[in-house]
């Protein structure tokens, strides 16, 4: 059984072990841990595949829903067993907008009230060279208040 800190760690800590229900789990042995969400992801793709379980019936008993399964299948087929891990939360980078590229998005929506941020996003990313979203415009005018919540 491995560290719970350490399966945490490298995101591989399931959210909900009791909820595998599998024999090979439930075994002393201490080979098959429940609480490593890529060890019953595994599983689960190989009771299905190689020992032709029936997908319904395999899902219930790792503790997923047949949809899961299906997103495991295709996480597997085009990843590999590291694309069964998950993934770290927010966003892979920070965005760092400048006072510059702040002021900018400020004044125009103050400017046209009616601007809509799908409207602006080119020309910032053109202008800037930053990585911007819709979301995160809205974002900056709703926060510094030239924009209501939408």
């Amino acid at each position: 059984m491995a560290d719970t800190n350490f399966l945490q760690r490298a995101r591989c800590l399931h959210p909900a072990p009791e909820k595998v229900h599998n024999e090979r789990f439930q075994e002393e042995n201490g080979f098959f841990d429940p609480k490593d969400i890529v060890q019953v992801k595994y599983e689960l793709l190989r009771s299905c595949e190689v020992e032709g379980s029936d997908i319904a019936s395999a899902s219930a008993s790792f503790g997923f829903s047949r949809t899961t399964y299906y997103k495991v299948y295709e996480a597997f087929l085009h990843g590999g067993i590291p694309s069964l891990m998950g993934r770290p939360r927010g966003r892979p980078q920070p965005i760092k907008l400048n006072e510059i590229v702040l002021g900018y998005l400020i004044a125009e929506k103050a400017k046209n009230p009616k601007l809509a941020a799908s409207k602006i996003v080119a020309q910032v990313m053109g202008r800037y060279h930053v990585q911007i979203s819709e979301r995160m415009i809205q974002h900056v005018w709703q926060y510094y208040g030239v924009s209501k919540k939408s």
